[in-house]
């Protein structure tokens, strides 16, 4: 399972370790929660939220999240507040696990895979769609 298997990003603070543990996570976009749901294993507290983009829908998923403070039914804007950063109690450091998918409820799967249709590469997507 190598970096380049890896359907999303993993993004942590420059500073490493756990020192980003409880930093704020934001909507990438204005968008539609779908799903909070602790998933256990490697993946923890999960949060999906669907966005609208130039007509076409698109899912965030934030993964390995410390605290949720939406939950399902909500309507987010790009910006909000939704999460925080967790290491799913311990497993590993705390980070972000991103990824961007163009098919909205495709299973959650495992995080690695040959496989990529589906997914798009969440930092390229985000400076290609950040409001001018």
């Amino acid at each position: 399972g190598g970096k380049r298997h890896r359907l999303g990003d993993d993004w942590n603070a420059n500073t490493g370790g756990n020192s980003d543990l409880g930093h704020p996570i934001y909507s990438i976009a204005h968008g539609y929660v779908t799903e909070v749901k602790d998933h256990k294993g490697g993946w923890g507290p999960v949060l999906r939220i669907v966005h609208e983009v130039d007509g076409e829908y698109v899912e965030s998923l934030y993964a390995h999240c410390q605290e949720i403070f939406v939950k399902t039914g909500d309507w987010v804007k790009r910006g909000d507040k939704v999460a925080t950063i967790g290491n799913n109690n311990g497993q590993y450091y705390a980070h972000l696990h991103l990824e961007l998918r163009e098919k909205v409820d495709m299973p959650l799967g495992g995080g690695y895979s040959r496989e990529k249709k589906g997914y798009l590469d969440p930092t390229v997507y985000i400076k290609a769609h950040r409001p001018k």
